[in-house]
């Protein structure tokens, strides 16, 4: 019997399906927020495509718990988060310095003075820590929605899974394979009592914890922790796990009459996500280890976090100049001179940035990629290379 194991031995773990996910994931992402950001998130929910909002950020972030897998089981902790930061860090802190000095500045509606000193925009430098901010002082004020960056939402839940993959490397959990899948079946099933148990609540009177428990397991955030300890559950145990495409096209015709037959009401529950998300994340890892064209002109960076990263201010720039144009009917025009603009700062930013960091942490890193790079943060973003020391991802 073929596994996932077994298929990835194929390609002696370099999995370029992989690679084509990414960049698939990341192009997708920005096809959803062109929708949103244009003020035609209704119509997109209200079509076909509005399973493509539950799906996304989950795959990347299944992607990156199973590429992390690997290298979380041969480095230490501190060489994994170390490895982490370098990879997450350059491009995040890049973005949040060219937002608020460079984008900001050039289209607020306040004077530069007042700008510069309002509290708002000291605050948007707590991005770089995970807390996130989403506004700039007078910025992006009459476009559908004034933030300036709202795929960031995806970054505190990314360091939470590092931090949660952190505390099962240091206790050992990580190399006892049933551990992993005990905790993973637990976080999955819990958001079932919790969402009756918070029934009740009224917003204005919810506890710090209850809070936080909600947005774990209950709201959007829920659907990404899940999936990350899947994404480690199947890389764990990818030798035994078939290797089916029998069951990935029936999963993805599936998909395909959940989306033309349900609506977004359909996956509120928990007790669906329990459901969905382990088919989401088979889905994933099949097509990762499933042998893939290289994309033209993408072997040799990668330029997926950078396209996930940079998209939205670019996006938001289009629309703040050019309104007529998300209120006509080519709105979705948008869309390529949003990517080609993303995919534009990506590779400098890859090139510039990113790649020469990773470079200088050959101290703790076992092997360069070949060709296509090291690591992907995550939505997600969440890239290693699994015979590198290697999430985000995404937003929705």
């Amino acid at each position: 019997m073929q596994t996932l194991g077994s298929a990835l031995d194929e390609q002696k773990g370099f999995a370029q399906g992989f690679d084509f996910l990414r960049i698939f994931l990341a192009t997708s992402i920005i096809g959803w927020h062109t929708a949103k950001l244009s003020g035609h998130v209704e119509m997109a929910r209200a079509s076909v495509f509005w399973f493509s909002e539950y799906m996304l950020v989950p795959m990347f972030f299944a992607l990156s718990g199973f590429l992390v897998a690997g290298s979380s089981m041969r480095l230490s902790t501190k060489n994994f988060l170390l490895n982490r930061a370098a990879r997450i860090l350059p491009a995040l802190v890049a973005d949040i310095v060219f937002a608020a000095l460079l984008i900001g500045p050039l289209v607020t509606t306040l004077p530069a003075k007042q700008y510069f000193v309002d509290a708002t925009f000291f605050a948007y430098f707590l991005n770089i820590t995970g807390w996130m901010q989403y506004f700039l002082p007078g910025v992006f004020e009459n476009n559908p929605l004034p933030e300036v960056n709202g795929a960031l939402w995806t970054v505190p839940f990314e360091i939470g899974c590092y931090v949660m993959l952190a505390g099962l490397m240091t206790t050992g959990a990580i190399k006892r394979p049933r551990l992993v899948l005990l905790f993973t079946y637990t976080v999955l099933m819990v958001g079932i009592p919790l969402r009756f148990v918070t029934s009740h609540l009224v917003s204005d009177h919810v506890s710090l914890l209850e809070s936080l428990a909600m947005n774990l397991f209950l709201f959007k955030g829920s659907l990404l922790l899940p999936s990350f300890l899947i994404g480690i559950v199947l890389y764990q145990l990818r030798h035994y796990v078939p290797f089916s495409r029998s069951v990935a096209i029936g999963l993805v015709c599936v998909a395909i009459l959940v989306s033309a037959l349900g609506d977004s009401n359909l996956l509120l529950s928990p007790a669906v996500h329990a459901i969905i998300l382990p088919l989401l994340g088979y889905l994933t890892v099949m097509i990762g280890v499933s042998p893939m064209p290289r994309l033209p002109g993408f072997g040799t960076g990668d330029y997926s976090y950078g396209l996930y990263l940079y998209h939205t201010p670019f996006l938001q720039l289009l629309i703040h100049y050019f309104p007529e144009a998300r209120t006509g009917d080519l709105w979705w025009m948008l869309f390529f001179a949003g990517f080609s603009l993303s995919l534009t700062a990506a590779v400098i930013s890859w090139h510039v940035l990113e790649y020469p960091v990773l470079k200088l942490r050959n101290s703790f890193v076992i092997r360069h990629r070949p060709e296509s790079g090291l690591g992907f943060r995550g939505p997600c973003s969440c890239r290693d290379s699994l015979s590198a020391a290697r999430i985000p991802p995404i937003s929705g």
